[in-house]
Formats: C-alpha cells, sequence, structure tokens
C-alpha cells in the first residue's frame, strides 16, 4: 500500500485539531478557581481565628482584672484589718476602676469593681451590725467565721467574676494561747503594774513563774508571745504537725530544782506571727437576741438542746429556756456595778448578783456561745457527744467567752488566808471538783483561765487531771495547780487536747484576734449574674 497526500482541506482540519490555544485557557480558570476558593477559605479561617483569639485575651485579661479588684480590697484590709466593717464597694458596675497600666494600643482597658457581700441569709451588708451582717455564722460550717467579697473584672465585652473568702488567723487554731506567761496581776496583792511585759524583763512581784510540769500534756498546737517555763518534762504536741510557737523555752525555775527538758513532739518555732486578743467581748452583745440576754449573776445547765437560767435578778428560778436560734448567750454587769473584785486565793461565789457572772455547767448537742462581761465559772462537766474514744461526733461546738476570768469552781472548807500559799486548815469543799472534763473553747479576753484556790486543797483524793478537750486563749497565764518537776501537790495536772474540729468550724460569732491581717482562704469563680455570688 502506498501513503496518500491528504487534500487541503483535510491538512486544514488536521492542523486546527492540533492546536491547544483552547486547553490552555480552560486550565487558566480552573486554577483561578481553585485559588480563589483557598484564599477565601483562609481569610475566613483567619477572620474567626481572630476572633477567637481576641475573646481569649479578653476572657484572661477579665480575669486579672477581678484578681487586681482583690488585690486593691486587700490593700484596703492591710491599712485597716476592720476595713471589712464599712461595708464599702470599690468602684461599681456603671463605674468601675480601670486596672493602671491596661489600656492596649486599640484604646480598649480592664476594669473592675468589688462589692462585700452579706452573710448566708442576710440582704445586705450593714456597717452599724457588721459582724451579724457581714460575718458567717455557726450554721455556715467550715465557712463560719469568715466573710466574702466580689469581684468583677472586665475587658472588652468580656467580663468574670471571683468570689474570695477572707479568714483571719485565729485563737482556735491553738490548744494553748497566752501573751504573757506570769500571774495575772489583777489576782496579785495589790495588783502590781509590771507584769504585762515578757520574760525576763518583768517585775519580781509578779508571782514568780508558772511551770509546764512533768505530766502536763499540750496535746495540740501551741502558741505564747511569751518564754515558756519548763520544769521537767512536759509533752507538747502530739506529732510534728503541731506547731509550739514561742519566742523561748527555759529553765525559769524561781528556786525550784529542775530539768529544761520537754518532750517536744510539736515541730519548735521561735519566730511566728504575733496575734493579741481583743480588749472586749462586746461585739457579741450586738449580735445577742434580747431573749438570751441576761443581767446578774446566772446559772445555765445545759440540757441536750435545752436550757436551765437561774437569774436571781431577773426572778428566775430554774427556768427552761429554748436552745438561741443564733447560739449566742450574754450575760451583762448591772447598772449597779458588780463591786467584787475576784482574787484566786480564797474567791467568795455569793454577793455576786449583780455581777456579770456566768456559773455553766451540763451537756450540749447544738452549738453554743457564751459570753460573760465579768467571769465563767464552771461548776461542773461540759460534754458533749462523743465515741469510745471521747471525739465528737457532730459539729455542736462550745464557745465560753469572759471579759475577765474563766474560772474553775474550787471551794474551800475551813479556814484560810487572803494570800497565796495561805491555805492553813483548808481542804477540799463539797462541789469541787474531780478530773473534771470540759469540751469548750475558752477565752479570756483580759484575764486569765484559772483554777479557784488553786494552791489549795492537796490532800488524798487529789483533784486529779483536768481533762479540756477544745481550745484555751487567754491574756495571761492562769495556774490550775502547783507542784515540782514529779507532778502537781494542789489543784490539777494538765492534760490540753486539741479538738481538731476547731481548724475549719467554730462556735458562734466567736472572736478573732485583733492586729492580725485577714487572708483569703479561698477562691471562687462563678457567673456575674449569679445569687449565689
Amino acid at each position: 500500500m502506498t501513503d496518500r497526500t491528504p487534500t487541503l482541506p483535510e491538512a486544514t482540519l488536521l492542523a486546527r485539531l492540533r492546536e491547544e490555544h483552547g486547553f490552555t485557557m480552560l486550565l487558566a480558570l480552573f486554577v483561578l478557581t481553585i485559588t480563589t476558593l483557598i484564599l477565601s477559605g483562609a481569610y475566613v479561617a483567619v477572620l474567626s481565628d481572630t476572633h477567637l483569639s481576641r475573646n481569649d485575651v479578653d476572657q484572661k485579661r477579665a480575669y486579672a482584672a477581678a484578681q487586681a479588684g482583690i488585690q486593691a480590697y486587700n490593700y484596703q484590709l492591710n491599712q485597716d484589718e476592720n476595713y471589712w466593717q464599712t461595708c464599702n464597694t470599690i468602684g461599681t458596675s456603671s463605674s468601675p476602676i480601670t486596672v493602671p497600666g491596661s489600656t492596649d494600643t486599640g484604646g480598649g482597658s480592664e476594669h473592675y469593681y468589688v462589692t462585700p457581700l452579706p452573710a448566708t441569709g442576710v440582704s445586705a451588708c450593714n456597717s452599724s451590725n457588721a459582724l451579724a451582717t457581714m460575718i458567717e455564722g455557726a450554721s455556715a460550717g467550715t465557712a463560719a467565721g469568715s466573710f466574702r467579697i466580689r469581684s468583677t473584672g472586665t475587658s472588652g465585652n468580656v467580663s468574670r467574676t471571683i468570689v474570695a473568702q477572707y479568714k483571719p488567723p485565729s485563737f482556735l487554731n491553738y490548744v494553748y494561747y497566752t501573751d504573757y506567761e506570769t500571774l495575772d496581776p489583777a489576782a496579785l496583792p495589790g495588783q502590781p503594774s509590771d507584769c504585762a511585759v515578757h520574760y525576763p524583763d518583768r517585775g519580781s512581784d509578779c508571782g514568780g513563774p508558772i511551770n509546764f510540769i512533768t505530766g502536763d500534756s499540750i496535746k495540740g498546737p501551741l502558741h505564747s508571745e511569751d518564754t515558756l517555763s519548763i520544769c521537767g518534762s512536759p509533752t507538747l504536741g502530739r506529732s510534728a504537725a503541731d506547731a509550739i510557737e514561742a519566742p523561748a523555752y527555759t529553765n525559769e525555775s524561781g528556786g525550784w530544782t529542775c530539768t529544761n527538758t520537754p518532750n517536744m513532739v510539736g515541730t519548735y518555732n521561735a519566730h511566728a506571727t504575733s496575734i493579741q486578743p481583743p480588749s472586749s467581748n462586746s461585739a457579741l452583745l450586738s449580735v445577742t437576741n434580747s431573749a438570751d440576754h441576761f443581767t446578774g449573776a446566772t446559772t445555765l445547765t445545759l440540757n441536750g438542746s435545752t436550757i436551765s437560767v437561774t437569774n436571781t435578778a431577773a426572778g428566775d428560778n430554774n427556768t427552761t429556756i429554748p436552745w438561741p436560734s443564733n447560739g449566742v448567750i450574754y450575760v451583762s454587769t448591772s447598772s449597779s456595778g458588780c463591786g467584787i473584785t475576784y482574787t484566786p486565793f480564797n474567791p467568795t461565789y455569793t454577793g455576786d448578783s449583780s455581777c456579770g457572772n456566768v456559773y455553766i455547767s451540763g451537756n450540749y448537742t447544738q452549738p453554743l456561745t457564751v459570753a460573760s462581761d465579768n467571769d465563767i465559772i464552771i461548776t461542773g462537766n461540759l460534754t458533749t457527744t462523743v465515741n469510745s474514744s471521747g471525739v465528737p461526733t457532730t459539729n455542736a461546738l462550745l464557745g465560753l467567752i469572759a471579759n475577765d476570768f474563766v474560772r474553775i469552781y474550787h471551794p474551800m472548807n475551813g479556814t484560810r488566808g487572803n494570800s497565796s500559799g495561805d491555805c492553813q486548815n483548808a481542804t477540799n469543799d463539797t462541789g469541787s471538783l474531780y478530773n473534771p472534763t470540759i469540751y469548750a473553747a475558752i477565752l479570756a479576753v483580759n484575764h486569765s483561765f484559772i483554777v479557784d484556790n488553786y494552791e489549795c486543797g492537796g490532800e488524798s483524793p487529789s483533784l486529779g487531771t483536768l481533762y479540756v478537750y477544745g481550745a484555751i486563749a487567754q491574756l495571761f497565764r492562769g495556774p490550775v495547780g502547783t507542784g515540782g518537776s514529779g507532778g502537781a501537790s494542789n489543784g490539777y495536772v494538765k492534760s490540753y487536747n486539741y479538738d481538731d474540729r476547731l481548724a475549719n468550724e467554730e462556735p458562734p460569732y466567736f472572736l478573732n484576734p485583733v492586729a492580725a491581717q485577714w487572708y483569703v482562704s479561698r477562691e471562687t469563680e462563678c457567673a456575674a449574674a449569679s445569687s449565689s455570688c
């Protein structure tokens, strides 16, 4: 077969079929379309990511602004530990405070405003009664004794709110607290004025040292502003977790033959932060219901969930009253005054009908704080529901807060003198407490926790051991017995046991130290509009 040369029309058609001009145009359009779609998607993604990034920045800035509000409130508390009582706000939602230095290049800035939150069940903070309207009561459980603020921070259109809970250092952190480790000058002849001084600078007329002796057991954390006097080997603390806080401990024996060898089970700290008691318990009167406010010497017998009251001035004789709704009883001195000066040496238990004294004993199953304008005298065991190990099994806590002394009733039979050690032929009288048990948090605001006639009545049987389960806080060290390094020969050997519930809970409206800074114990973020905030 021979090849055939195409004719002219055929050649022209074949040439056109081989041309690629149209294909190139289609490919270019396809590539342009795909590129446009990719760029559009990337643009949309970038815009969305920018919005998310801005929101994330505003979220972080709003939270930081809320924290700045808490710091602003902390500053006010550091300047005045009673600032919370003013009920003041810092800024408002309509006029917030600008966080210094927070303005960015776009002109945006961060703001905050801080509002105090009233106690649970209260509608608003009232500066004329801040204790009742700001401080959480016993029903708040672990929050008892605290107050809260709400700090809201804003950035752009974002707001975040933090609720901060404040608690102060507390006497209830310790099983034992004193400011001065010496006898109260109010209980000494002539009431010397050089005793409210820490060792070794106080005067020689202050009654000599009050020792921790062999047999004494302080089972829990301890704090003293003064040097501890050790005679023998008392046990201090239950474990290394218990802080034993005092500037020093020494053999301040005053002539006794003593060793200074404490069984230091706890962790000793000579540089603890100082805490001081308030000058009065009068703040408790402002939260006491009128039905639970008594005038003149009052006897209270706790009967589980009711209380028997004897008050001579009011004509009440063993009247039964319901448990106070807010858990507080206050006893005041009559307008005519007390007229009796207490002395632990041959004290009197009569003639004090006009004094704000409380005589108390019994068993309790609900939280209660009893406050006295003068003294609280414990006349019998104070107990609550416990397990077989003696550990309380409910949230019932008892507080005893006296402006003056908290005392253990110890009457004498026979004759004794009115000075220390002048016991003559006196012996323990009917009503003396043998191995008493006290479940309570005790605070003697201006004086001491003390045993009446502590240096007399050493006959057999001895008074035994004073068992306190709770906490003891006092301005001056009150003696509970006398003896050498081998134990007590008069009064009681001490067994003080910390109630671990007091680390998180407290009796109703128990008083806190003064000149001690509040601290933030907890922060919780919540919705700004939430009613629970």
